[in-house]
């Protein structure tokens, strides 16, 4: 996981002035922590029919401090008007099916009740970004994004991966069950559906293809 959120430089303790410089001052070099991918957060609000003017692309980061620069200046899923969706994905990848990277893959779903009333959606939410940005994953190159959707009737939090096939069942439950430890979830139940298959649903559910 990540670790280490950014320090307050106010609540350190101060060097005594000197009234006479000896030497001469050295800029401060700020060391930032690299993660294994670059990172991009989009916004997704409906405000229209057409899918693309909905979802915006807000900024990406590639180190541990800009991410928690990013994501301590942005409301919590709890405080998101109804409708409105997160998604942080590999620079690169659209949060959409028709991304190639996504075309072939599926998500490990998490429902929840309505996100004003659902008091662990916030800390589910931020320990599984942490998760993925931070690579704990076994088969972390597998997973492309997570998404929360925010709805009257509930809120969903996915991790998209980018195969689904039955053949790699194996590495999709080993995602599934990290997932769980991630969350401290054991109770919670997970499915996994293709986005094939949730493209071609009939009705509220897809078909699941596994479960956790």
């Amino acid at each position: 996981m990540v670790e280490g959120e950014p320090v307050n430089q106010s609540a350190l303790p101060k060097a005594e002035s000197s009234t006479i410089d000896t030497e001469p001052a050295v800029e401060e070099i700020v060391v930032k922590h690299p993660l294994e991918n670059r990172w991009t957060l989009w916004f997704y609000e409906n405000k229209s029919k057409n899918w693309e003017e909905n979802i915006k692309e807000v900024a990406s980061f590639d180190t541990v401090e800009d991410f928690w620069c990013l994501f301590n200046h942005i409301k919590p899923p709890s405080h998101l008007s109804l409708h409105c969706d997160y998604n942080y994905f590999k620079n690169g990848i659209k949060p959409m099916w028709e991304d190639d990277k996504n075309t072939a893959g599926g998500r490990w779903l998490l429902q929840l009740p309505p996100a004003k009333n659902c008091p662990q959606v916030d800390e589910y939410w931020k320990n599984l970004i942490m998760s993925i940005i931070g690579e704990v994953y076994e088969h972390s190159c597998e997973i492309n994004g997570a998404i929360v959707n925010v709805r009257s009737k509930g809120t969903k939090i996915a991790i998209w991966t980018s195969n689904a096939s039955k053949e790699n069942g194996d590495n999709i439950i080993a995602i599934g069950k990290k997932i769980k430890e991630v969350l401290g979830a054991q109770h919670e139940k997970l499915v996994y559906e293709s986005h094939a298959d949730t493209a071609n649903k009939h009705g509220s559910y897809a078909k699941h293809a596994f479960t956790c």
